[in-house]
């Protein structure tokens, strides 16, 4: 017969989807039960899953069969759908290892443990998992949402040694020359980089997503422009004068204004020297061409009512430098 070990109480960590995740002697063991058995000790830590891979190839199979289907069936709003693929994409960007698939983990391979609060209560446990040949992977607990959850997390993972509770560190900007380039904006010169200051602060959280997310704007404008001429050009073609196809052609143009308000007024807060591909100056604009996603090209404005003569003159030598 089986030998059941009823976990005790200090050794048990609710998760949101009604698993356990057991602290048993040399290990986390995760399972739907309140009890521990030989079958949840099977160490399978080298079972990885390449998600980023995976979602990435999903979303280029369903564009493509929303985008088929859009043009066989001729009804374009369901070109709208796309959105769904690039918004999915956006979070792809931030997954840097493999899925760990397994549901027992020894206490030996865990690296670290970083807690992450995520809204409304739901937050996350990341364990960082160092296979015995050196692979690293992530295993994601979703805590229960109360902070009676999150609490016991952090009792647990610190009794093991494992948690890293360290806040990145927040980035001193004093002692910076900064570059007024808006209202309440200025560029501090970092060495190679600047970093963009908003009302006296800069946010860190911006810097990653910056280049993908103004290229998912501008595929947006693409694609709601391109499903409007081509609706208006099937309207000619067709004889198609209905008001109802003067609408959609309108709601087209109207969804356009979501993704054009993201390319106007995103701007990134982190600008490596290396990325700048070229500058120019304008009557009005001062603006700078920098290496987007996949070497896409964007185009950063500032209004040159905001500069004074010192401060174009440092950007100019700091870029041609």
């Amino acid at each position: 017969m089986t030998k059941l070990i009823k976990t005790k109480p200090e050794n048990l960590l609710n998760l949101q989807n009604g698993d356990y995740a057991h602290f048993v002697e040399d290990g986390i063991a995760i399972n739907d039960v309140k009890t521990f058995e030989p079958r949840h000790h099977i160490n399978e830590i080298h079972k990885t899953s390449n998600v980023k891979n995976i979602r990435i190839t999903l979303n280029i199979v369903f564009s493509t069969v929303v985008f088929a289907v859009a043009i066989i069936t001729g009804f374009y709003p369901l070109s709208l759908l796309l959105f769904l693929s690039l918004y999915d994409l956006r979070s792809v960007q931030h997954i840097n290892m493999p899925i760990n698939k397994s549901h027992f983990i020894p206490y030996k391979n865990i690296n670290e443990v970083k807690m992450i609060k995520g809204m409304l209560w739901f937050n996350y446990a990341h364990i960082i998992i160092v296979d015995d040949f050196g692979k690293k992977s992530l295993k994601k607990l979703k805590l229960y949402d109360s902070k009676s959850g999150w609490e016991r997390a952090i009792v647990l993972f610190n009794r093991i040694g494992k948690l890293n509770l360290k806040q990145d560190p927040v980035k001193d900007i004093s002692n910076l020359k900064r570059i007024t380039v808006g209202n309440g904006i200025e560029y501090a010169i970092d060495k190679d980089k600047l970093l963009l200051i908003e009302n006296g602060k800069y946010n860190k959280r911006r810097e990653d997503p910056f280049k993908y997310f103004r290229f998912v704007a501008l595929t947006g404008i693409f694609v709601t422009l391109g499903a409007a001429i081509t609706k208006v050009k099937k309207i000619i073609e067709e004889h198609e004068y209905e008001m109802v196809h003067y609408i959609v052609v309108v709601v087209f143009l109207l969804l356009t204004l979501i993704p054009l308000k993201f390319v106007r007024k995103t701007k990134p807060t982190f600008l490596k020297k290396t990325d700048v591909k070229s500058f120019k100056i304008t009557d009005k604009h001062f603006i700078i061409l920098i290496k987007g996603w996949k070497g896409f090209t964007l185009k950063i404005k500032h209004d040159l009512k905001y500069f004074d003569e010192e401060g174009i003159k440092e950007l100019k030598t700091y870029f041609s430098v």
